[in-house]
């Protein structure tokens, strides 16, 4: 009975562990936000992705992340009088004379909203990362690879993320790089 139980329960593990995989079949992946919005806490997330002999070449990776801005966090709507006041006003009559009178003005309230309390507020900024399998071993129609890229937010204060990728399931030796030059991307190479 232990011995069922126990088989049930690493069956179990692994189908979840499989279910968590992403398919790489297109393009273009958004994963949405990847943030812990509940905690606000730094991202470090790691992803798994199934390649196959359909996978483009190149695919990117589109994310959203949440991160701390200092901003104002309290506002007061104060206001200011400005008081009736008068002038001398003067228009150009017949003759190259001048007809003066003096008009008062009303006065009147502006309201204006005033920043009272610095503090931080929780912004959302877009990211991107292509993996790039242009120099990976082609993969027979029922063959499939196992990848994984880490997403790490240094701290709250950060606006994205860096990005580790390696080869999780492999029948083939890869060596994985980042690179910076362009867009950010993670380069799997067949040895």
């Amino acid at each position: 009975m232990k011995k069922l139980l126990s088989l049930t329960l690493i069956s179990l593990l692994s189908v979840s562990a499989f279910a968590n995989e992403i398919a790489l079949d297109a393009k273009e992946i958004d994963l949405g936000n990847i943030s812990d919005s509940e905690n606000n806490m730094a991202v470090i997330k790691e992803f798994s992705f199934k390649r196959t002999a359909d996978t483009p070449k190149k695919v990117t990776l589109k994310y959203e992340l949440n991160f701390l801005k200092d901003d104002c966090t309290e506002y007061e709507v104060k206001t200011e009088e400005i008081p009736e006041f008068k002038k001398t006003v003067c228009e150009v009559s017949n003759g190259g004379a001048f007809l003066c009178e003096e008009k008062i003005f009303s006065g009147l309230f502006n309201a204006k909203t005033e920043c009272i309390a610095k503090g931080q507020i929780r912004e959302t900024s877009k990211g991107e990362l292509t993996l790039n399998f242009s120099k990976a071993v082609k993969l027979a129609p029922s063959a499939t690879e196992t990848v994984g890229v880490n997403l790490t937010q240094k701290s709250m204060k950060e606006d994205n993320a860096s990005a580790l990728g390696r080869v999780i399931e492999s029948h083939s030796l890869y060596k994985v790089k980042n690179s910076r030059i362009g867009k950010e991307q993670i380069i799997f190479k067949a040895l």
